[in-house]
């Protein structure tokens, strides 16, 4: 597969947005769901799906939602942990992961995803800050060998951007050529 959406397109995986319990249906045609919830209705939704072999995907909040995700539920993806409004310190960012949660993410082969259609809408000063958060998970998952992929789980066919460009923007902020190249591989 080459990317993963938020609509149907060939050649990429389809997964549907839900906030809660009541949007899951019985004849769904997605490949999975992307759950955009807080940690209750996250377990709520997990556990629905439990008979059903779908991809699941959960944003990203504070570091203690995202090292829960992780730890207790039963994911494929974690996207955008470095997501949200955070404090940094003087000699580190505060990006949603450290060094626990991605040895833990590597050991239970779940991968984080840099959703780029959410960065793009972002003012100067929040996606730089969003990138120098996203560096550091780079780093942090480099030595851990966790794997990063890069996505554009956008809603609208207007704002994709193609395999080169999601390559060309991994390798930018840091990823080795080899990571580039297996972080759009789905």
């Amino acid at each position: 597969m080459k990317d993963i959406n938020l609509f149907p397109i060939r050649d990429s995986i389809y997964l549907k947005k839900i906030n809660s319990k009541a949007e899951i249906s019985k004849e769904d045609k997605s490949d999975g769901y992307f759950i955009d919830a807080d940690e209750k209705e996250s377990r709520r939704i997990i556990d629905s799906l439990k008979r059903k072999e779908k991809i699941i995907a959960v944003l990203g909040r504070d570091n203690a939602f995202n090292r829960r995700a992780i730890e207790t539920l039963k994911i494929n993806y974690l996207v955008s942990p470095e997501r949200g409004a955070k404090t940094d310190t003087l000699k580190q960012r505060d990006s949603g992961m450290n060094h626990i949660t991605a040895k833990e993410s590597a050991k239970k082969n779940i991968k984080l995803i840099m959703n780029l259609s959410e960065i793009s809408v972002l003012e100067k000063e929040e996606k730089s800050e969003r990138f120098a958060r996203i560096i550091q998970n780079i780093k942090i998952c480099r030595k851990v060998k966790c794997p990063i992929k890069i996505a554009n789980l956008s809603e609208e066919n207007k704002n994709l951007i193609n395999e080169i460009g999601r390559k060309s923007f991994g390798i930018s902020l840091g990823m080795s050529s080899e990571q580039a190249k297996e972080s759009v591989v789905f």
